[in-house]
């Protein structure tokens, strides 16, 4: 029974209580996910992942398929994670920084509740200086459409 469904009830039947307040329990939900990203050595990049749920989710990151969540013992890898922006979600960031070949790979973002789990992969390409150069010229026009491009976001989504 939703909180709409409740209310209703409730007027027909004022002996009725509620037994826990926040929105129907639900999987994970990932409403933004990390994005493919292509960059120089030794940059600084950061993945992004944002999830909806309730009860509240734990947000892992994963490399390559891999089991071994990160950061693990790389001390240029770094995962945050706060609540928000709103309320039941939560942001996850990794950065790696002072990127090198080695870091290229499939990033996973995965989201786990006691109801449930969901994931979300990116693809993180790390160049060398001069593969850079060459990759920037041929997909230019595309890097500057992706600019001026806006993202929508329905934030009343529940």
């Amino acid at each position: 029974m939703n909180i709409c469904q409740f209310k209703e009830a409730y007027f027909s039947n004022s002996s009725l209580k509620m037994k826990r307040k926040g929105p129907c329990k639900t999987v994970p939900i990932i409403k933004v996910p990390p994005q493919n990203l292509v960059n120089v050595t030794g940059s600084s990049m950061v993945f992004l992942c944002e999830v909806f749920a309730f009860p509240m989710a734990l947000i892992e990151w994963k490399k390559d398929g891999k089991d071994i969540i990160l950061p693990g013992d790389d001390p240029h890898i770094s995962v945050q994670s706060r609540g928000g922006p709103l309320k039941y979600e939560l942001s996850s960031w990794l950065q790696i920084e002072e990127a090198g070949l080695a870091d290229a790979g499939t990033y996973r973002c995965v989201a786990r509740n006691e109801l449930g789990s969901i994931s979300a992969t990116a693809v993180l390409g790390v160049l060398g200086p001069e593969e850079m150069s060459v990759y920037l010229m041929e997909n230019m026009t595309d890097i500057l459409e992706y600019g001026h491009s806006e993202r929508e976001y329905d934030e009343d989504y529940y």
